[in-house]
């Protein structure tokens, strides 16, 4: 089967263009949540569409569509990569832009933003890591409210495999943080993580518990995964047969149906991480709205976690 992604030889191109093939097949309103993502900045719109505008004149059309954005990208995949220079060069082309909204991306596998953007002082540069474009695709395809088509998924899953593959990801980053407002009740009563089967997650330690604007004190370490495990009673030995069993008797899952389990260390183990309080959420997007830290799964180091106080401290 062919590839989707370009045959450059060149890694940077190669990574830049394999982005772009993914990103014109998807809706207009995937790319928009992804560059919003990557942009800090959740109203981000590259087409807006309106009925019967009123400004703009005496006549009122029946619609119209605007597009008044001009967007740069820059890819880096080694770290310390961004040099003045070059950044430089690529702001003094939207100089003479005529668009409204003029921005330069830059996408880098860095854990932090680079000085050298710092150093700029241009508000017209956005910075993003791989990691966060990661993030934003596991948010979009958990969100129950995207309608994502397979196709739509199939290449945005594609596209993670070539993250993970090019070593384009922070390494430091051993917790996953999932949306959980019936997960952490459930883990307290089953110390299980019970999700949709075959759920993707990159290689972590522990789980995390985020819901109702906070990171719970608890992190308990991941003991063992099971991907796809029909839920039928009696047909599992040790403790996944137990929980298995007790999922159907309490009625927590369907019997028949099929879920990804995760074995977690108890409250009371020395092997679950425990923060000195809940973290806070504080996010918020460029223009002040306050965001949710995930809506999906989020992935952070266990040494932020522990010195975290609000999750602006996490970014």
């Amino acid at each position: 089967m062919n590839s989707i992604f370009s045959t450059y030889s060149t890694g940077e191109n190669r990574v830049t263009a394999s982005i772009l093939a993914v990103l014109r097949s998807l809706s207009l309103d995937r790319i928009q949540r992804l560059l919003g993502a990557l942009l800090e900045q959740s109203e981000f719109e590259l087409v807006r569409f309106e009925n019967q505008p009123s400004k703009g004149g005496k006549g009122i059309p029946d619609a119209i569509i605007h597009s008044s954005a001009r967007l740069l990208i820059e890819t880096k995949i080694v770290r310390n990569g961004v040099g003045v220079d070059q950044i430089s060069r690529h702001l003094k082309r939207l100089d003479d832009a005529t668009e409204a909204q003029c921005v330069l991306l830059v996408v880098t596998p860095d854990d932090f933003r680079p000085q050298a953007i710092d150093g700029l002082n241009d508000d017209r540069v956005a910075w993003a890591s791989f990691s966060a474009l990661d993030q934003a695709i596991d948010e979009v395809l958990s969100d129950k409210n995207e309608v994502v088509s397979e196709r739509e998924a199939f290449l945005l899953r594609e596209l993670q495999i070539m993250l993970v593959a090019e070593g384009l990801l922070a390494n430091a980053n051993d917790v996953v943080v999932v949306a959980a407002r019936n997960a952490w009740p459930e883990y307290n009563q089953i110390h299980a993580y019970v999700c949709q089967p075959d759920r993707a997650f990159q290689p972590v330690t522990h789980l995390a518990f985020y819901s109702k604007g906070q990171i719970y004190p608890l992190v308990p370490k991941i003991i063992d995964s099971f991907e796809n495990v029909q839920i039928v009673g009696g047909q599992y030995e040790g403790v996944l047969g137990q929980l298995v069993d007790r999922l159907i008797k309490e009625q927590r899952r369907d019997e028949g149906g099929r879920n990804k389990i995760l074995l977690l260390s108890a409250p009371n183990s020395s092997e679950t991480i425990r923060l000195p309080s809940p973290i806070q959420n504080d996010m918020t997007s460029k223009s002040g709205k306050p965001t949710a830290f995930t809506m999906g799964q989020r992935y952070v180091a266990s040494t932020k976690l522990r010195a975290a106080k609000t999750t602006s401290d996490l970014a």
